[in-house]
């Protein structure tokens, strides 16, 4: 059985404290989809195709939903083995609010919306 840290930030709804480590392997997938939103294309030394840097591609004027999802959804394929195993889905909407515009991505996996999050 492998096992991995447990990342979950304490202010997470769904944070379980005195876990130190775990063997979900949803847990991992929520880490592994953090890592790839979360860092931009060039910040990992060895591997420069990682990552999707989802604040500049959302804001970036020439590309559409369908094309952010795409870019998602090709570095899940290439950095998540459990696709294999489950079907992760990211559905990307954009909105305005007043004064400023926003982008929300939600991450299904087999159906069921796992995670959601709010780029402004």
């Amino acid at each position: 059985m492998i096992r991995d840290l447990y990342t979950r930030n304490p202010e997470d709804p769904n944070f379980v404290y005195g876990i130190l480590e775990h063997s979900n392997p949803i847990e991992s997938i929520i880490t592994k989809i953090k890592m790839i939103l979360g860092t931009r294309q060039g910040q990992v030394l060895g591997d420069l195709n990682f990552g999707v840097g989802i604040e500049d591609l959302i804001f970036e004027t020439k590309i559409n939903k369908t094309q952010v999802e795409e870019k998602i959804i090709n570095q899940f394929n290439q950095y998540i083995v459990e696709t294999k195993d489950f079907k992760i889905i990211p559905q990307v909407s954009f909105g305005k609010g007043e004064g400023y515009d926003y982008a929300v991505i939600d991450i299904y996996i087999d159906d069921q919306r796992i995670i959601g999050i709010l780029v402004k």
